[in-house]
């Protein structure tokens, strides 16, 4: 005789049963096994999506559901002119929810727009336009320049702009008499490869393209001015366990039969992607104690350096072959994630920040997929560490872990095909609310499973 309690605990063993081979075969889950109530606002947590692109921009609310599968619960689109600038950049404005967009410059039109999206934006024409300016690089080997970071500040409305041209520009939605709308505050000459705020919003990282680490106050006050050297890697004495030189091995018949089967064959050196775009990312902790630059060193090898608040370098990430330019520490602490491509595969690798490798996962792409929609990715974790958007030039993919595994959730496509290209989609998680995400790109976005 099965006592009801049993029969409830069977009922459960069946509906995991189902979800998971559902989820493994790619199958939809039946709603109705679950014996849960449809999702609403009130009893679940949503995850807002905002997408930017020259003709239009679309939202959905994206529910976090059991076994954390992320659902589209609503959507809605405000459509651009044809013929405006495209998108660049987006910060959100955790005040109201909003969206600060800056739209160009491109290369038809060195202007840059900002203008201010409401949460319940459904026409263009209620997108308050900001500020407007001509903004012409002032460095010859860059024909266009280039928003690199974009911060909004809440508690002074004010907006600011890192150009990859040098600039650093700010400007007050409500300036005060005596206050530009529009101020340049500051400009480094050689140009700028990166730049990010502390998740505080204290603290300026700049990496500058004559391989310097600047780091400055919310006053735009310099604290630390730092090199990055060669030399770098002393700080972290990784030990190469490879077999040496060929002709220093015991190369008798029983010669492999002797070998470490833990002593890998081959030791990573760092040597370069062939489709490596020489960019360089930085990505501070949850706690903004520490932040992670990641770059070219010599055109050789990458190098993923960590420095505390204090601009003190701790430590420099192990040699990986492969790896590229993406990085985005896990606000928990406990792991950076980056980009790794093989030959065959491409893998989202972790590393810790004493700079040794923690683990990794595939993202299941074809050899045609890596050549072209997957040849640049980009990668950003959200506020709470529980979904890593991986980016390409024409998709997002939302990544979950769970039991040590990590599991494909939802892919947001794009119509960005153009092979002229370079960039992924651009994308930017809320600071405060984890399952709201804007993804903007040059071209049309679509979503057919909406």
């Amino acid at each position: 005789m099965i006592s009801f309690l049993q029969l409830q605990l069977l009922r459960k063993c069946l509906c995991d049963l189902h979800v998971v081979t559902s989820e493994l075969v790619g199958l939809p889950i039946d709603p109705s096994l679950l014996g849960r109530k449809a999702a609403s606002p009130g009893s679940q947590n949503f995850l807002k999506l905002l997408t930017i692109n020259n003709c239009s921009i679309n939202a959905c609310n994206i529910t976090h559901q059991i076994m954390r599968n992320l659902r589209n619960s609503r959507h809605t689109l405000v459509e651009f002119p044809s013929d405006s600038l495209p998108p660049t950049a987006t910060t959100w404005d955790p005040a109201t929810d909003g969206l600060i967009a800056a739209f160009g410059p491109s290369s038809s039109s060195p202007v840059i727009e900002l203008r201010r999206i409401a949460k319940d934006c459904y026409s263009s024409e209620h997108a308050k336009q900001i500020a407007s300016w001509d903004a012409p690089s002032p460095l010859p080997d860059i024909p266009v320049d280039r928003i690199l970071s974009l911060q909004y500040f809440a508690d002074t409305a004010t907006i600011c702009l890192i150009l990859a041209g040098g600039d650093i520009v700010i400007v007050r939605e409500e300036p005060l008499p005596g206050e530009d709308l529009i101020e340049i505050v500051g400009s480094v000459d050689e140009g700028i490869a990166a730049a990010a705020w502390s998740p505080d919003e204290e603290l300026l990282a700049i990496s500058t393209r004559a391989n310097t680490l600047i780091l400055m106050t919310r006053d735009f006050e310099s604290i630390a001015n730092i090199t990055l050297s060669p030399e770098d890697v002393q700080v972290s004495a990784h030990v190469s366990v490879g077999w040496g030189k060929r002709e220093t091995q015991f190369q008798g018949k029983r010669a492999k039969a002797l070998k470490d089967p833990t002593v890998p064959e081959h030791v990573d050196e760092g040597q370069l992607s062939s489709l490596d775009q020489m960019q360089t990312t930085i990505s501070w902790r949850g706690d903004g104690a520490y932040l992670a630059v990641n770059s070219v060193q010599d055109g050789k090898r990458r190098m993923i350096r960590v420095y505390s608040r204090e601009g003190v370098l701790e430590s420099v990430g192990e040699p990986v072959d492969g790896l590229e330019g993406a990085l985005s520490w896990r606000p928990a602490g406990n792991l950076m994630a980056g980009i790794q491509r093989r030959s065959d595969r491409v893998d989202v690798v972790f590393f810790e920040r004493n700079g040794l490798r923690h683990g990794e996962f595939s993202l299941r792409l074809s050899a045609e997929d890596m050549e072209s929609w997957a040849s640049t990715i980009t990668l950003a974790w959200n506020s709470d560490s529980t979904v890593l958007a991986v980016s390409f030039k024409d998709r997002v993919q939302l990544w979950t872990m769970g039991n040590y595994h990590y599991y494909l959730k939802q892919e947001i496509f794009t119509n960005a095909t153009s092979e002229a290209e370079s960039l992924s989609v651009r994308t930017a998680w809320h600071p405060e609310k984890a399952l709201y995400l804007s993804a903007s790109s040059d071209c049309e976005l679509r979503e057919p499973y909406l």
